[in-house]
């Protein structure tokens, strides 16, 4: 009797640990594919991935494994296999995030894309609790009959094809899976906040992409102030899309003399492309000239580029 009365606590732990793994996969799943360029852009900042197809396949692989395994855990789908599955998969996770913790690869692990910010070691440390929630599902569950049904296996199908088409629908065109978009025109708009009545659209001018939080923005200032001073040279304007009490901190410290413009997120990541920040720019009339990626440029190189002065 008493080992009887055991099997549904460990039912009813086993469930509620499986049910809280899935609602974390299948909300990072879905975040990461609201913005895939976002999260393409994460996992190339870890250094492991740096082909561009294998990036979008990798982030799209993903986002559908953690919707599947997500709704999987919460519907108990063939928990016998899902859970080791699960288990292998954040086991990957602790060790990618780990080695961005360790070489400082990246500030933001990209576990729930633009949404939810953490660093590697924080997510290192939800990776082991999840980890150790799943072991325990897993075990709670070696003795335990789940009843499997056609709408079980279907739920997990439709959440697959969810991962499947939400970056799509959530504007990742299937075009950028295989492009480089450093020497293309920018098309459309670039409206920026902050700087007064700035026109990038039309003219020539030093646009550098940064982050207040990035170590080799901060590094860069001196560089950018001496490029900023520089005669003969377009204006040199930052855009970034921090917030305006992280815009005037970042100033206080770092003494920028160049003006600091926001833009939106989808904008940022769709001119940052697949550089790395800061990127400086030489923008004529929306259209690229010229990219540096990590390297501010001295004031030959960009009048090197063509003559400054061609209409």
């Amino acid at each position: 009797m008493h080992k009887s009365s055991k099997v549904p606590a460990w039912s009813r732990a086993a469930r509620f640990l499986a049910g809280v793994v899935g609602i974390v996969l299948l909300v990072a799943g879905i975040l990461k594919a609201l913005d895939m360029e976002l999260f393409i852009r994460q996992m190339k900042d870890y250094g492991i991935i740096s082909e561009r197809v294998f990036l979008v396949i990798s982030a799209w692989g993903l986002i559908v494994l953690e919707c599947g395994l997500g709704v999987g855990l919460l519907v108990l789908y063939r928990p016998r296999i899902l859970l080791p599955l699960t288990a292998l998969l954040i086991a990957i996770f602790t060790g990618a995030t780990g080695w961005a913790w360790f070489t400082g690869a990246t500030e933001n692990c990209g576990c729930y894309g633009a949404w939810l910010k953490h660093t590697p070691g924080q997510a290192v440390v939800e990776n082991l609790i999840l980890l150790a929630a799943t072991a325990i599902a897993w075990t709670g569950y070696q003795h335990i009959k789940t009843l499997q049904t056609r709408a079980k296996a279907w739920a997990v199908t439709i959440a697959c094809v969810i991962g499947l088409a939400l970056p799509v629908v959530s504007g990742f065109p299937t075009s950028a899976i295989n492009r480089a978009q450093s020497n293309r025109p920018l098309i459309g708009p670039i409206e920026v906040h902050g700087v007064g009545d700035v026109d990038l659209s039309r003219g020539l001018y030093l646009i550098v992409l940064m982050g207040t939080d990035c170590f080799h923005c901060q590094e860069a200032i001196p560089d950018l102030n001496i490029l900023c001073d520089a005669p003969d040279l377009p204006p040199l304007i930052a855009l970034c899309t921090s917030e305006e009490a992280d815009c005037i901190e970042f100033v206080e410290e770092f003494q920028p003399i160049f003006p600091i413009g926001h833009i939106s997120e989808d904008l940022f990541w769709r001119l940052l492309a697949d550089g790395d920040m800061p990127r400086i720019i030489l923008l004529r009339d929306r259209r690229v000239q010229q990219v540096w990626d990590q390297t501010v440029p001295g004031e030959d190189a960009v009048k090197a580029v063509q003559p400054l002065s061609e209409p």
